[in-house]
């Protein structure tokens, strides 16, 4: 069994930023917060869990199916947040769906993603997936001690930088006491036209 999840790549350009902000917030929370890799840092589609090394094919099949329904898209007006907001477990950069815009999309992101889901369980049965409210989210740090986040208010933090996603990935994860080692398995480019 291997632990695997999806996700979209994101650029080098918006890595960078990222890294400013964790440069920043190292300084705050030396200690308290373990602070994402720059090389894992991914915008999280579905976390599947524990699947069968024989079952990457199945899924990268479906990832492919997917790439049909998904044109590329770009996520903007991204703001920091701590989650949840009074006893934070998690600092990630949080962005409107960009599907729900104002314009009307053709693509319902949330469809495409509940349809997935429900091909990805009759494929493979024995997964039990959380089909939670999707928030498209970019985790920075994973909070480890009780901290005080009047350290970093973070109302007026913006991040700046438009968030383009053109591939979406399959990542096995390895854990270890330094964190998690994340190997891709397939990356499959974003492919549905726009009409």
């Amino acid at each position: 069994m291997i632990r695997t999840f999806i996700a979209f790549e994101i650029d080098d350009k918006s890595k960078r930023e990222c890294d400013y902000l964790t440069q920043k917030g190292k300084k705050l929370f030396p200690k308290d917060i373990k602070w994402v890799d720059y090389n894992n840092l991914h915008i999280t589609f579905l976390f599947l869990g524990e699947i069968e090394q024989n079952d990457v094919v199945s899924v990268k099949n479906l990832l492919q199916e997917l790439s049909e329904e998904l044109p590329v898209f770009t996520l903007k007006n991204g703001q920091l947040r701590w989650n949840p907001p009074f006893k934070p477990k998690t600092l990630w950069i949080e962005y409107p769906n960009p599907f729900t815009e104002v314009t009307p999309s053709p693509v319902s992101f949330c469809k495409i993603r509940d349809n997935f889901i429900k091909k990805l369980k009759s494929e493979l049965p024995y997964l039990k997936l959380d089909n939670k409210d999707f928030i498209f989210h970019l985790t920075l740090g994973r909070v480890k001690h009780k901290i005080n986040i009047e350290k970093w208010l973070l109302h007026d933090e913006m991040f700046i930088h438009d968030v383009e996603l053109k591939h979406i990935s399959l990542y096995q994860s390895t854990l270890h006491p330094q964190g998690p080692i994340y190997r891709n398995l397939a990356t499959i480019p974003l492919q549905a036209v726009e009409t």
